[in-house]
């Protein structure tokens, strides 16, 4: 998902003590990749009531469309928790929806 809006690649960083609410990704037509970078213990994320489990070196696919909340639970001394996040289109999106939607949502110039 690399021409239009809704796709992404990015570093999420942690420290200790974050709680991020619970919230919705913006659509369900892509798949959003977690590499686990750095993952202390303590770390959780939660996606539609369901506990998912990080590891480092090792992915996780998600559907953030799904009510989903992250916390790094552990103590100052582990230091953050690290991932690389990449979108992925979901594969349910046919090519000529794809096409369609990167016309669509194109990325502003």
């Amino acid at each position: 998902v690399s021409a239009n809006r809704f796709g992404n690649a990015c570093f999420s960083v942690l420290q200790p003590g974050t709680i991020l609410p619970g919230r919705y990704g913006p659509t369900n037509i892509r798949l959003r990749c977690h590499l686990g970078l750095m993952v202390p213990q303590g770390c959780e994320l939660v996606v539609g009531g369901e506990p998912q489990c990080w590891s480092e070196g090792h992915c996780l696919l998600l559907d953030d469309s799904f009510l989903h909340t992250t916390a790094h639970n552990g103590p100052p001394e582990d230091g953050p928790f690290v991932l690389f996040i990449v979108d992925l289109w979901h594969p349910n999106v046919a090519g000529a929806e794809r096409q369609a939607l990167d016309y669509i949502f194109a990325p502003s110039p």
